[in-house]
């Protein structure tokens, strides 16, 4: 049996973190912190509306497209760049790791 270590990496299905997670929504749903956060959201959204929906459409595009290193098409062709000159350095990395280990040049 494996010892219980809490730094230990679950992989996607991180257990620890869904708890904790799961309780503390469970704590702010009980404290009757729900109605207030909801009136303060609505307020915020009235007073800006172009801050709330660039939020709401960063939020949409999820966590990777915030790192700065997803581009859209129309962004890479203002750059002068094409998906073949993205994709490239990535193909011939690869191409390198399967040659090293099938030993070959």
């Amino acid at each position: 049996m494996k010892p219980h270590n809490q730094d230990h990496n679950q992989g996607e299905g991180d257990r620890l973190s869904a708890r904790r997670y799961n309780r503390d929504v469970r704590r702010f749903v009980a404290d009757g912190k729900v109605d207030d956060a909801a009136r303060d959201a609505k307020q915020y959204v009235e007073e800006h509306p172009s801050a709330a929906a660039s939020a709401e459409a960063r939020a949409r595009r999820g966590p990777h497209a915030r790192r700065g290193t997803a581009a859209t098409v129309d962004e890479l062709i203002a750059k002068g760049r094409t998906i073949v000159d993205r994709i490239k350095p990535v193909v011939e990395r690869v191409t390198k790791r399967v040659r090293r280990r099938l030993h070959r040049k």
